[in-house]
Formats: C-alpha cells, sequence, structure tokens
C-alpha cells in the first residue's frame, strides 16, 4: 500500500528527502514559509504549499492528521521546531519524526513523545554501512528505527516468476515499489517480473530487505 507523508521545512535535507521519496513513488506534501523553497519542488511532489508552521490555524487547513508519517526538518530553529511538533500533537498527526543533530534537543523530542528522530550524520553512515556490507543493494535510505527503502539489484541470470509467483510480499513482507530497467521506470503489477540488471526499489523492515539481499530473488 503506498504511503503519504508531509515534510515540514525544505532546507538542503527537506529537499533531498522530497526528491528521494518522490523517485520511489510515495505521495507527498512539502511545507515551507519560503515561497522560493516551496516552488523547487512543487514539480515532482504531490502538494506544496506556502505556510507558517508554527501557527496552528494554518496547519489545521493541511489536515496533517490523514497522512501516515510527518516529518518536521525544520533545522536550527529550536523554537520552531519545538512549536510545531506539539502543534501537530495537539491536531492528531499520527507518526510525528522529527530532525535534529544536537543531543539535547533529541532528548527534548524524545521527551515531547516524537515517534522518531532523525540524525541526518547518522543517517549517512548507517546507508554507507549498509550498501558496503550488502550483496545486491545499490540504494539505501532509513524511514525509521525499523522500515527502510532500498534498491537492489536483481542477480538472476534469466527472468524471474512474476510477482504473483514469487509472492514477494509474503515471502519477505516486502512492498515492491518500482523496477528500474533500461533508464525506464515501471510502476510493478502482480503480473510482472524482474530481468537481469533489474533494479528494484522495496519497502519494509530491515530485517526484511536483508533477507532479501542475501537472495535476490532468482
Amino acid at each position: 500500500m503506498k504511503k503519504d507523508f508531509a515534510i515540514l521545512g525544505l532546507g538542503a535535507f527537506g529537499r533531498a528527502l522530497c526528491s528521494e521519496l518522490a523517485s520511489l513513488g510515495a505521495e507527498i506534501i512539502a511545507i515551507d514559509e519560503d515561497e522560493e523553497r516551496v516552488n523547487s519542488v512543487a514539480d515532482f511532489v504531490t502538494y506544496a504549499y506556502c505556510c507558517d508552521c508554527t501557527k496552528k490555524s494554518s496547519l489545521e487547513k493541511l489536515n496533517l492528521q490523514n497522512v501516515d508519517c510527518v516529518i518536521v526538518a525544520i533545522g536550527d530553529d529550536l523554537e520552531s521546531l519545538i512549536l510545531t511538533v506539539i502543534l501537530l500533537q495537539e491536531l492528531g498527526v499520527k507518526h510525528i519524526t522529527a530532525r535534529s543533530e544536537e543531543e539535547g534537543v533529541k532528548r527534548v523530542l524524545h521527551h515531547l513523545g516524537v515517534d522518531e528522530v532523525i540524525d541526518t550524520r547518522q543517517l549517512a553512515v548507517n546507508s554507507l554501512g549498509y550498501r558496503l556490507l550488502s550483496h545486491s543493494v545499490t540504494q539505501y535510505f532509513e524511514l525509521t528505527d525499523s522500515h527502510s527503502v532500498a534498491t537492489i539489484r536483481y542477480r538472476g541470470e534469466d527472468p524471474s516468476d512474476t510477482l504473483v509467483e514469487m509472492d514477494v510480499r509474503g515471502k519477505y513482507d516486502l512492498n515492491v515499489l518500482l523496477i528500474r530497467r533500461g533508464g525506464k521506470d515501471i510502476i510493478p503489477t502482480k503480473e510482472d517480473h524482474f530481468e537481469p540488471g533489474d533494479e528494484i526499489v522495496v519497502f519494509g523492515k530491515k530485517t526484511a530487505i536483508r533477507r532479501m539481499d542475501k537472495k535476490v530473488i532468482k
């Protein structure tokens, strides 16, 4: 099932996250009070809004309580970060992820009850380490402590069975989001299959990605 995200704060990290998730087929609401930043992502996200996230009246209009995950990527403005998190909680947002590289701020966010705190420095290390140790993973992005998105290269010498025949979801507990083949992106159906050299974009638990990585469906 396709997930949707709201990204509040479109600095370098927020824009990169929008681009990455959009390339994987996610639905994205991108929000910033800087119109130029909003315009920079408007062409590839689902919705882009110029909005002051520290004002409850503005956030209320966006219906963020219906989004699977809201990512607060405001950055160094501690007051705005904390106020935005509190407002999101008051609005009944289901899952809040916030970004911070400062240990003190991380403790405050955890105390406030944020579901996940992202340290971009650690994300980079985790992603590189996983790719270096993996068999076929060419891209790896952590979304939460337990779930990630990865691109896995198909190692089979012959075309695979169809997705429904392989039962990827049942066997590996993973969702296949995209198949990249010869410079083209294919939104897979149950009748699609993998061909030699395909890159398979999957979403699921890290343990499931590791299991698929070791075997890379043949």
